[in-house]
């Protein structure tokens, strides 16, 4: 998790001015990358100790780092394969837990649970996955560094995790070879597994980009981005692709698949160590910054923000990340019982659908929508893109009412099952809710949260997308467990005759009425209208600080003044009254751009 001056430096990433020889400032690239711009470059920012890292940097504590001129070739890409295949292993794993664990894949070997308490499990480790962040970041910020705490995530807690895991789809000696053993499984699904995933989640990408100059490769952060995001979507698709179907075959090659590739990209990982920029971690991360009485009193008679404003803004997508996050559990169940597509293609390998939507929705939305609405000087609020988001995550619930309704009717019609591919349009609709919704509680939780507590309050974020979300859920299954249960009384529903009992319609309804809530909620004005004084305020208090100082030696003469080379932090404003929609990339990545024409709210 970076820190508040990185957050400001990130924040601050277009026309950036440094003082030259008379004082005046001199606009720096932000996408130094080759030796040629070096003559361009401030002396006071060129590295002469390292040849292969010839840029380097002074942070407000005083540390020196330097920076390779392409960190892409450099370093970072051993981040993005550590990255790619955890995404992988954590993906393939994660849609598949369900039906591993009701016996779908070895009716003879399994923990023999009922759909319901398979669900609930699933749930309940992904719930674990995104409260992790918090202490991550913490981890990260203060105590160990980033480098060390992605190992510590990965060789303490992901990989024995996953060990466990592979270990426990056959009789063996590690875990028995006379039952399953169940509670070792639970130590891994609950604890090893979700821990690992949530600490490398918290830290993996802002380790990527400290791999860039914060002042010269600024535009290449935001590069990195775009790069950082579409190798997620490459490991998850590939993860639900490839685990699903290796699973048909064999659930124990299936299993050991994600710990070999992902103990390989640790051990390349650790080989490029000595390329990596590594930050010093601080207990704590305080800046003075100095300014004359006039300006303080302005400051302090604005409001400033607060967290507490910031997460109630995030729990407005709680109901939409409640569907969504029937994904991997109720979507699986409904699955199960359903004729895979060609013979192979089965629920879990649907998820790559979520994935596939949002890239097409995102590239719709950012080339065409909000293109639109700008021309028309228009800009979404806040609110509206939650209930938006909402809408739409109520439609993927609708449909899945509907194709309950075809299962049950076949099966009283011949006895048989209707194909998996009908499923397809919740997880297509489900990925375009996370644009409106997902996407924008993203970029709030950044822009709106307290200059102190940025970090905190985007794995607030997380805690709101699979945390809150996926512990309720939990409740649910308990409340509505009888929905999920045949005549006689049994959970398992696995098999259709036993679904074509169950009342799991019940619980979609449930679902959909919760989706529908977020959206009246989101849609009323008071709603709106408070979202968007939260939004002014921090942009205004964002206006009105000083951001940390970078002092500089006049060369060959006296001290210079401070100049602040940030210099952006208006962009907020800009961005609330003038700005066009976020560009969206997969997985809530984003950029704005902004429109010289007075924009309208609506």
């Amino acid at each position: 998790m970076s820190t508040d001056k990185n957050d400001i430096e990130l924040e601050a990433m277009r026309s950036v001015g440094v003082p030259g020889e008379d004082d005046t400032p001199i606009i720096v690239a932000g996408d130094v990358s080759t030796i040629e711009q070096l003559s361009s470059v401030p002396s006071e920012y060129i590295s002469q100790d390292d040849k292969q890292r010839p840029l380097q940097h002074v942070d407000a504590e005083g540390h020196k780092y330097t920076y390779a001129l392409n960190p892409l070739r450099y370093s970072v890409f051993l981040i993005l394969a550590l990255e790619l295949l955890e995404r992988f292993s954590f993906y393939g794993l994660y849609m598949t837990q369900t039906n591993y664990l009701t016996g779908d894949y070895d009716e003879n070997w399994n923990a023999d649970l009922t759909s319901m308490d398979a669900a609930s499990l699933v749930s309940l480790s992904t719930a674990v996955a995104y409260t992790i962040p918090f202490i991550g970041g913490m981890l990260a910020d203060s105590y160990l560094g980033d480098y060390k705490t992605i190992l510590v995530g990965v060789i303490m807690f992901y990989l024995p995790g996953l060990f466990v895991i592979a270990s426990s789809t056959a009789p063996n000696w590690v875990l028995g070879t006379k039952d399953f053993n169940i509670k070792a499984y639970k130590i891994a699904l609950l604890i090893l597994w979700p821990v690992g995933t949530g600490i490398v989640k918290a830290v993996v990408n802002v380790f990527g980009a400290r791999q860039y100059h914060p002042i010269l490769q600024r535009s290449m952060v935001e590069s990195f981005y775009v790069q950082f995001y579409m190798v997620i979507n490459v490991g998850a698709v590939a993860g639900c692709i490839v685990v699903p179907i290796a699973a048909r075959t064999s659930i124990a090659v299936a299993y050991s698949i994600p710990f070999v590739l992902l103990l390989v990209a640790v051990m390349v990982f650790v080989a490029g160590s000595k390329r990596y920029v590594i930050r010093i971690p601080h207990a704590s991360q305080t800046h003075i910054v100095t300014m004359d009485e006039e300006t303080a009193g302005v400051i302090a008679s604005h409001k400033q923000p607060n967290f507490r404003d910031v997460a109630l803004i995030m729990a407005l997508i709680i109901p939409f990340n409640i569907a969504y996050n029937q994904c991997p559990t109720t979507f699986m169940v409904q699955g199960a019982v359903m004729e895979p597509f060609l013979g192979f293609i089965e629920a879990p390998s649907l998820d790559i659908l979520d994935s596939v939507s949002v890239l097409v929705a995102g590239f719709i939305v950012s080339s065409y929508l909000y293109p639109f609405l700008a021309k028309n000087n228009i800009k979404m609020a806040t609110g509206y893109k939650f209930a938006l988001g909402s809408a739409i995550g109520a439609l993927a619930i609708l449909w899945s009412l509907v194709v309950e309704k075809w299962i049950h009717e076949e099966y009283n019609r011949s006895g048989g099952k209707i194909n998996v591919v009908w499923q397809a349009p919740s997880y297509i609709l489900v990925g375009m809710g996370e644009i409106f919704s997902i996407s924008t509680a993203y970029e709030v939780a950044f822009t709106a949260s307290p200059p102190n507590k940025k970090a905190f309050a985007c794995a607030f974020n997380l805690f709101c997308i699979g945390g809150i979300p996926n512990m309720l859920s939990l409740g649910l299954y308990r409340l509505c467990e009888q929905w999920f249960q045949n005549d006689s009384g049994s959970g398992n529903i696995g098999r259709i005759h036993d679904y074509a009992e169950a009342n799991v319609a019940k619980y979609f309804w449930l679902l959909f009425v919760i989706a529908l809530l977020g959206v009246v909620i989101n849609l009323l004005q008071p709603v709106k209208k408070w979202i968007s004084s939260v939004e002014n305020i921090a942009a205004k208090a964002s206006s009105l600080s000083s951001t940390p100082k970078l002092s500089r030696d006049k060369r060959g003469t006296n001290e210079r003044d401070e100049t602040d080379p940030l210099l952006s932090t208006k962009k907020h404003i800009k961005y609330l009254e003038e700005g066009e929609g976020p560009l969206i990339y997969r997985l809530n990545t984003m950029k704005a751009e902004f429109s010289k024409k007075k924009a309208r709210k609506i």
